[in-house]
């Protein structure tokens, strides 16, 4: 019997690549068509970007496990959430039966850091058990502020992870290994494994 679809959220700050994100595995990836609610910019971020989500993404794929995994591949439906403060309603609707979650952080941009620390603890809040993963992009030495940056951000070291949301491997990647958490979680949940998934 098929396991229904997976629900993942990707959120984080204005700016961030959510929609890039998604339009990337929409892409490259088999599955449906995106669909995005970008509208123009009229506040100061205007000088980052141009559009921002002011509802959600969404589109469905299809994710191949990498060799090895406990799963041959996943059906997901992946939900990009607004990045900006005032639409923070919108992150918990979202939320709701998620099976687990990633953070898009620009590391680049010390604004963006400090904004994505408060979407860690939002949805910390809100999901205490969801697996997650951190994707950073623009990290220019990933070795060396690892530690820092996990702490500015207030999450675990072994949670981050690179990514640029334009290249399609890099988000498969960050895909696979959020989904092999997600069944981890799952046999954890059924009694089958003691093997921890991905820290949060």
């Amino acid at each position: 019997m098929s396991r229904p679809p997976r629900k993942i959220v990707v959120t984080g700050p204005f700016g961030a690549g959510k929609t890039t994100f998604a339009a990337t595995v929409t892409a490259g990836l088999a599955g449906g068509t995106l669909v995005t609610t970008e509208t123009g910019v009229s506040d100061a971020t205007a000088a980052l970007k141009g559009s921002t989500t002011v509802a959600m993404d969404h589109t469905t794929v299809t994710v191949p496990a990498a060799p090895g995994a406990a799963w041959t591949e996943a059906r997901v439906n992946l939900f990009g959430t607004p990045g900006q403060q005032r639409f923070a309603f919108v992150w918990e609707l979202l939320a709701q039966n998620m099976d687990g979650y990633l953070v898009l952080v620009d590391a680049s941009r010390p604004a963006g850091v400090t904004e994505a620390a408060g979407i860690v603890a939002t949805f910390q809040r809100i999901a205490p058990t969801a697996p997650r993963l951190v994707a950073v992009s623009r990290w220019a030495d990933p070795a060396g502020t690892r530690g820092r940056l996990a702490q500015l951000l207030g999450t675990s070291p072994s949670a981050l992870v690179p990514c640029d949301p334009r290249d399609l491997a890099q988000c498969t990647a960050v895909l696979r290994v959020l989904l092999d958490g997600v069944h981890v979680l799952e046999d954890r949940r059924a009694g089958t494994t003691t093997t921890d998934g991905v820290p949060a």
